[in-house]
């Protein structure tokens, strides 16, 4: 990566030359499952008053991760160095072009500097690859030994016999079962079972945060799919979140929502992120919240506890 291509520094005519200011967007074009960071550095005078902007609400629609962290460090020759780092969090691919910063020294002058654009792309075919690293897949079967004796191959007849009937036998009875006009189950009552059997399954204490969150978007996705017709199993959290949003299906505050909760399970499944136990007690909640939102009002009933994740 080129750094020089992610940093602006432009010092304002007006600016007095003992004040550099300058922002950094680290890196400047990220897939939509990563962070990147924003970073405005103000070197001065250590008597100097500096004050740097509120950004939030200026990143062209990028969400902030957490709160800006500030950091105040002493340099050579009497000067300070001063940064306010912001996380950025992107949700849905495009350009995101960024307000400038604009720093006030000693709440009379005023340093504007340019802020680099962040670009927000979709996953290679090189890190589709690497997140189904995290898959579990079944090894290969073991084939017989040629130098079985041939009586195991009249217990194999015998055998295929055997289990031949007992297909045919549950053939016959699931047609029987299927003649039978049994109403589905609601979809909400189906993802209310999953998630007390994920519960039960205390994955957040044993550390086992893959398997949880791959268990745990799953019953999301297929509850979207079958509550609000939306086909979500395969596909991507972009080309879920845009097909959601096309729908109308969903509020704006639940496609945020859902946004921020897929985004941060891609992250644990493609970026290798460990979670740590309250986020994952948090995000048990906000799919069970989000289940119990959307039951249709005269459908209402009885949901698993909020505590248990």
């Amino acid at each position: 990566m080129n750094l020089l291509a992610s940093i602006a520094l432009v010092l304002a005519a007006a600016a007095p030359p003992d004040v550099a200011v300058r922002v950094v967007v680290e890196p400047p074009v990220i897939p939509f499952h990563r962070q990147a960071e924003y970073r405005i550095e103000v070197e001065a005078p250590a008597g100097a008053k500096v004050s740097i902007p509120e950004m939030a609400g200026k990143f062209g629609g990028l969400a902030v991760y957490g709160p800006p962290e500030r950091t105040r460090e002493e340099i050579r020759g009497g000067r300070v160095r001063i940064r306010e780092t912001y996380v950025l969090d992107p949700i849905f691919m495009g350009y995101y072009p960024i307000a400038p910063a604009v720093v006030k020294v000693d709440d009379a002058r005023e340093i504007t500097v340019p802020s680099p654009a962040i670009r927000v792309r979709d996953l290679t075919s090189e890190e589709l690859m690497d997140a189904e690293r995290f898959e579990e897949n079944a090894g290969p079967a073991e084939l017989p030994s040629p130098w079985l004796q041939p009586w195991v191959g009249w217990a194999a007849g015998a055998a295929a016999a055997v289990a031949l009937g007992i297909a045919i036998l549950l053939l016959v009875l699931k047609r029987v079962k299927r003649a039978r006009v049994v109403p589905p189950r609601p979809p909400w009552e189906v993802a209310f079972d999953r998630l007390r059997a994920l519960d039960a399954r205390k994955l957040p204490e044993a550390g086992e945060f893959q398997a949880f969150y791959v268990e745990l978007s799953d019953i999301l996705r297929v509850y979207i799919e079958d509550r609000f017709r939306i086909h979500a199993p395969e596909q991507t959290t972009p080309e879920f979140l845009s097909e959601a949003a096309r729908s109308g299906a969903l509020t704006d505050a639940h496609q945020r929502r859902l946004g921020r909760f897929l985004k941060h399970c891609d992250r644990v499944k493609f970026a290798q992120y460990e979670p740590a136990v309250e986020e994952m007690e948090r995000s048990f909640t906000l799919v069970l919240k989000f289940i119990d939102e959307t039951i249709p009002v005269q459908e209402q009933g009885p949901a698993p506890k909020e505590e248990a994740a």
